[in-house]
């Protein structure tokens, strides 16, 4: 008789203890499975820039030195795109972004020419910037020819001090690239501007992950979150223009 009390009782505290440790292991179960949830979105954690591979030679994105003429600054005319690759990009008529280190004020000229891969000249405009030293943006015109699918051109930007006086030029390469199925369903379930610019960087898109940031930037300027973003941008592998981070967009 006294065994068998025992042994009810110990069935008892087996069963008591089973409980208790079901009911602590439900809240943590709870817990996993938001901390899931949450890391299938890497889009709310951080920009994460990836180049294409099997890029060409160092891009010529900064002007090469001191020329007669030209005013002397501690940073060089630059443009914005990555060290060794073209600038990918998926837009027909992209925009281009480059550092102007000269005061407008000064008597100059700016020129764009679009080359493609026959040397032959696919568009070309001079004009005046207005409110440099800082980062300007030219946008390629709906009315000139767009750019060809798995094409690259090369683009030259080129300021010129008074009458010719002396002129500090880029070179550049853009390649327009084709979406894939996948990466178009990304893009359109995208809730908001700043998820699609991470697509567009994490899939090296990397004019377009750089202007629709840049005109949020310029929408915003002291949007601490916009900031950290263009930082990781600008500073990451295979683009390396931490210099250029704090200058202004104009």
């Amino acid at each position: 008789m006294f065994w068998k009390k025992l042994l009810v009782g110990q069935i008892a505290l087996d069963l008591f203890l089973i409980l208790v440790l079901v009911s602590l292991a439900t809240p943590a179960l709870s817990e996993t499975s938001t901390e899931t949830t949450s890391d299938r979105h890497p889009l709310s954690l951080s920009l994460d820039y990836t180049p294409p591979t099997g890029g060409d030679p160092p891009t010529p994105r900064r002007d090469g030195g001191k020329r007669p003429g030209i005013p002397a600054t501690d940073k060089p005319l630059t443009a914005l795109v990555p060290e060794y690759y073209p600038g990918f990009t998926i837009s027909e008529h992209p925009t281009f972004w480059i550092y102007v280190p000269y005061s407008s004020s000064i008597s100059h000229s700016a020129e764009f020419i679009l080359w493609d891969e026959n040397e032959d000249v696919v568009y070309e405009t001079r004009y005046q910037l207005t409110g440099t030293p800082g980062i300007v943006s030219f946008h390629l015109p709906e009315n000139a020819p767009e750019l060809e699918i798995d094409q690259t051109y090369r683009w030259d930007f080129t300021f010129t001090v008074g009458n010719g006086m002396g002129d500090a030029v880029v070179t550049p390469q853009v390649r327009r690239v084709v979406l894939s199925d996948d990466l178009i369903n990304q893009i359109e379930k995208a809730t908001t501007p700043r998820e699609r610019i991470f697509i567009y960087a994490i899939n090296g898109l990397w004019h377009d992950a750089l202007t629709e940031l840049a005109e949020l930037r310029r929408q915003s300027p002291t949007d601490e979150e916009l900031l950290a973003d263009w930082e990781v941008l600008l500073s990451a592998s295979g683009v390396s223009l931490d210099d250029i981070i704090s200058e202004p967009l104009v």
